[in-house]
């Protein structure tokens, strides 16, 4: 029987971000039942309005045994055009492309929207339906997008109904966020500080709330922890560090601005008790794969975005968004022996969220 052609679209690595690991990710299992090809980009954002250190990293490589074209461009149009012929003189029987930021929605959707006139059919993977730190032009552009797509497979059911609020009556999978399992194992080069090791791991964005952890750890009374803070800053890093004076915690906090390597990551989580998730808001996070993945507790917000993929008590520990008092109880309360069950507890759970399951939510 003849394998489905599938053109995959979006960032992958050495793009970085999560969503370019997503993307090939899911290449990469529908490669296993499908014939797929990937169109990728060879710019996502301007320079001047990117704001980390850089798009690419040379520690990244794109994934394996796939064809890739580098021909689409975030801020070219006539890009977008030249990409969405490309696909279709490939004919395939599906296109897959992710959805999760507005400055890209337009790159996206023009491609969507060219191959689904030729008649072939478009399936948005949806990681965000709204923007995190909204306004209403940005939701729109993401909304422009996301009507281009046929159908759409999302992580939570929180998401799922983001989506059809934002497009009535869409047709959704659900599967939760699949565990990546192409990071290394750990070395165990990173030496233990203390009796209770946290991490907040990722790019930092006042959404994110880092803040609220900082103060968490201040009103938990505790002086043998410590936080580990290993990401790149999309907000000033100044402000952070002045927060950590101010609340005496300087001897207890590390900051690791920048890109976090695989290899670091690895070490990280290794050397992390549980790692921190205090989300003011969130449609789900990439981040408790990770967890999973390294068989670390995870200590989150109540969002429903991340109340769906953590159990109370087993997996990690919920508090209240934006309560640092409670955030604090839990810190106060934690030892490492908790915190080792309920990793345990998520390793068994990740072994469930494979790539060939979700992959099978995108084929028809």
């Amino acid at each position: 029987m003849t394998r489905p052609r599938v053109a995959v679209v979006g960032p992958v690595p050495p793009i970085r971000s999560g969503v370019a690991r997503h993307t090939a990710a899911t290449a990469q299992a529908l490669a296993r039942v499908a014939q797929v090809r990937l169109w990728s980009f060879s710019r996502q954002y301007p320079g001047w309005l990117y704001p980390g250190e850089a798009e690419r990293s040379a520690d990244l490589h794109p994934p394996e045994r796939l064809t890739i074209d580098w021909s689409l461009d975030g801020v070219s149009p006539l890009s977008w055009r030249r990409t969405a012929s490309r696909i279709a003189s490939w004919q395939p029987d599906l296109a897959v492309f992710p959805a999760w930021t507005f400055f890209l929605a337009p790159a996206l959707g023009t491609v969507a929207r060219s191959l689904r006139r030729r008649g072939v059919p478009v399936c948005a993977v949806v990681h965000n339906a709204v923007d995190h730190e909204a306004a209403w032009w940005k939701n729109r552009l993401s909304r422009w997008q996301l009507v281009q797509a046929d159908r759409y497979v999302a992580h939570n059911d929180t998401l799922a109904d983001d989506l059809r609020n934002v497009t009535p009556g869409a047709a959704v999978e659900v599967f939760p966020h699949p565990v990546f399992d192409d990071f290394p194992q750990p070395r165990g080069t990173l030496a233990r500080r203390a009796a209770l090791e946290l991490l907040f791991y990722g790019l930092v964005r006042p959404y994110k709330g880092l803040d609220i952890a900082i103060e968490a750890l201040a009103l938990s009374g505790r002086r043998d922890v410590r936080l580990t803070i290993a990401g790149e800053f999309w907000q000033g890093v100044d402000r952070t560090q002045a927060q950590i004076a101010r609340l005496g915690l300087s001897d207890m906090v590390e900051i690791l601005p920048g890109h976090v390597s695989d290899a670091d990551t690895a070490e990280l989580f290794a050397r992390a008790d549980a790692v921190v998730l205090p989300y003011r808001t969130v449609s789900g996070s990439g981040i408790v794969p990770m967890a999973c993945h390294y068989g670390r507790a995870v200590i989150a917000s109540d969002l429903p975005g991340l109340a769906s993929v953590i159990e109370d008590g087993r997996t990690g520990w919920l508090f209240p968004a934006e309560d640092a008092g409670s955030l604090g109880e839990i810190i106060a309360g934690l030892d490492r022996t908790q915190a080792g069950a309920a990793g345990r507890h998520a390793a068994a759970f990740g072994r469930t969220l494979t790539w060939e399951a979700f992959a099978r939510r995108i084929l028809p």
